[in-house]
């Protein structure tokens, strides 16, 4: 039986893998860079500051940053036999990958959006990954040979609490929630802009702006949303969506139409930029749509997120 080495923090997706695979009877552990850890659990913590905005950013901005990496990651690396990388290796342009290689290890890829998308697959991951992994399904595009893994949830983390029907008296509010890791990529300013224009059309609404929040803290927020906004412009929804959906809440996020056959059914609200302000307003005006959105969420969620169904499927891919 191998013993695994996560090493990233995305989004917390590697710690609700390795829990996933422990409760499999793997011995799983989570090494993070992240210098914003966000609460998520981690067995090995080292931060170090980077900035991950563009590709020149990654690999050029910091290198003294990113050469630390190595020393400290070498030595704990020793002691597991499968190494699953997310997001970035431990050297920039994964030069690291022939040493782990070298090594015995075993040596997985796992991208999770900026990391590849646009970009594509690098040569050395593509030489010496054993396997390639995608979080989402559009970003297979970018590498011919990965596999779609979807991002794990334990579900019994999230407890139903669904939508409240209406208004218990006229000074409530509906309130809606936007939470962007990367406000451009997001594109928070078309829900900026849509929720001025509602609240100047009369609409008695709040806006839950959650960003740079420990995971725990944004969770109470996400109880307390009537609708959810998750990205506009990409394609695919994100963990945002994921949670929300699995807390029982109805979600809005733009589905590319040639990825909706990955999904066996689709509880989420398309929406783009441009008809945000006509599906806000559809939500808003209608308590028994957003209660139905949010049963459908949290149905599909327990169907394709589950984090033991994902575990399982993770290890017979692993090599």
């Amino acid at each position: 039986m191998d013993s695994i080495l996560h090493i990233g923090s995305i989004a917390g997706v590697p710690q609700e893998l390795s829990a996933a695979q422990r409760r499999l009877g793997q011995r799983s552990d989570v090494l993070s860079f992240e210098f914003y850890d966000f609460g998520y659990r981690t067995d090995f913590h080292y931060p170090i500051k980077l900035d991950y905005s563009s590709c020149s950013s990654i690999y050029f901005a910091n290198p003294i940053n990113l050469l630390r990496k190595m020393p400290l990651l070498l030595p704990i690396a020793r002691d597991y036999d499968l190494l699953h990388f997310h997001y970035s290796s431990g050297l920039p342009f994964g030069l690291d990958f022939p040493l782990w290689r070298m090594l015995k290890k075993k040596v997985v890829m796992h991208h999770h959006g900026t990391d590849i998308r646009h970009k594509g697959e690098h040569w050395l991951y593509a030489r010496f990954s054993q396997r390639i992994f995608v979080s989402t399904p559009d970003l297979l595009e970018w590498s011919r040979d990965a596999i779609w893994v979807p991002n794990a949830l334990d579900i019994k983390m999230y407890p139903f609490v669904g939508v409240k029907s209406q208004p218990t008296n006229e000074k409530d509010s509906i309130k809606i929630l936007h939470a962007p890791s990367r406000r451009r990529l997001k594109g928070t300013e078309h829900v900026l802009s849509a929720i001025k224009k509602l609240k100047n059309e009369g609409y008695n609404i709040e806006l839950i702006l959650v960003e740079r929040t420990p995971h725990k803290e944004a969770l109470e927020y996400y109880k307390r949303a009537d609708i959810v906004v998750d990205q506009l412009l990409i394609g695919w929804y994100g963990m945002l969506a994921q949670e929300c959906m699995a807390l029982g809440k109805p979600v809005c996020v733009y589905l590319r139409e040639d990825l909706q056959g990955y999904m066996p059914t689709q509880p989420m609200l398309n929406t783009t930029a441009d008809n945000l302000l006509k599906n806000l307003r559809m939500l808003i005006e209608d308590p028994h749509l957003r209660e139905e959105l949010g049963k459908l969420g949290r149905r599909y969620v327990q169907e394709v997120h589950s984090s033991d169904r994902i575990a399982r499927k993770l290890m017979d891919l692993y090599p």
